[in-house]
């Protein structure tokens, strides 16, 4: 599996870090970036005046028409580690391997739920716009504390894990339901949730660190607020379709639940006349928890070597791959 003395890469999304961009050079890549969101149709057009041989993910989705209309292509990669956007059965009838940054982005995700979670608990970002209104609410409003409380995680990978290591100061107690976590891998002093109503019902703060699937799409539901405690608090950095967002409006209208702190949504951007927008006590950001300068540097590099040791020899990162490939690709 030889690789030529360049290899061209498509970006889906802006270029990478300056960082990044040096690796790839030395390398033997030349990364040809693709305007954000990208329709399909685009996306193969621009691939194939190219000859790109991998396209790496930032800001796109990969479709079945895609990966089957690109000939040269030989591997995706995601710039981060949500894969929801990318058709991994289409590439895995091709052979064509999808790997992800593994933990890259991992510390800097955790400290956006935090933010998020302080920033609701304390009311932040309604506080700052009453100030900017003329109100001063010293005498009339108390926020919560987070020392002491339950917090319940739903999935507990690097993010996960770099999440709970944020909270270790607040002497938070802990609940974790992942069926994929083995016991041994279940962190000292944590309490396992044989489902996810249990750990809803017994938390006063949870957050969401678990991949999309069809099984999960919607797992947030009317049902599941309902079930949670009146004064709890819902964190989602993961992906938005994980909440049912007109059940998460209505909850937080009629106080359901205390607050929601939301750095990813159903639709993206959602609409500027969202009734999101309307709720006090949402706290929201644009899906920037990966976004920091070390977190882009730590991820652009990741995949260009990932690429790049695949390009060159067929090497993998085991721990990365996230499609099951043919024997012979794999």
């Amino acid at each position: 599996m030889g690789q030529s003395a360049t290899a061209t890469i498509l970006i889906a999304g802006p270029l990478l870090s300056d960082a990044a961009m040096a690796v790839a050079a030395d390398r033997g890549l030349r990364l040809v970036p693709l305007k954000p969101y990208a329709a399909p149709e685009e996306m193969i057009a621009a691939a194939n005046a190219v000859g790109a041989q991998g396209i790496v993910v930032r800001m796109g989705r990969v479709t079945a028409e895609v990966v089957r209309a690109v000939p040269t292509l030989r591997i995706i990669a995601k710039h981060g580690v949500g894969v929801d956007g990318i058709d991994l059965a289409a590439a895995a009838d091709r052979g064509i391997p999808v790997v992800i940054a593994g933990g890259a982005n991992a510390q800097s995700v955790a400290e956006q739920a935090l933010a998020l979670l302080l920033s609701v608990a304390r009311s932040t970002a309604w506080l700052d716009r009453r100030m900017r209104d003329g109100h001063w609410d010293k005498s009339t409003y108390a926020g919560t504390e987070i020392s002491g409380k339950q917090v319940g995680l739903i999935g507990l990978g690097a993010i996960g894990r770099a999440f709970l290591d944020l909270l270790t100061p607040f002497r938070v107690g802990v609940r974790i339901y992942d069926p994929y976590l083995a016991d041994a891998q279940l962190p000292a002093g944590a309490i396992r949730c044989d489902s996810v109503d249990m750990l809803l019902r017994d938390s006063d703060i949870v957050s969401l660190h678990c991949p999309l699937t069809s099984e999960n799409r919607g797992l947030i539901d009317a049902a599941a607020l309902a079930s949670m405690r009146p004064h709890a608090v819902l964190i989602n950095t993961a992906r938005g379709e994980l909440i049912d967002e007109p059940a998460l409006i209505a909850a937080l209208r009629a106080g359901t639940i205390a607050g929601a702190g939301l750095d990813t949504f159903a639709v993206e951007p959602p609409p500027a006349d969202s009734e999101l927008w309307t709720l006090d006590t949402l706290v929201a950001s644009p899906h920037v928890g990966a976004n920091t300068q070390e977190a882009r540097i730590r991820v652009g590099i990741s995949v260009v070597e990932q690429v790049a040791d695949y390009l060159a020899a067929g090497a993998i990162v085991t721990r990365n791959l996230v499609n099951e490939l043919p024997a012979s690709a794999a």
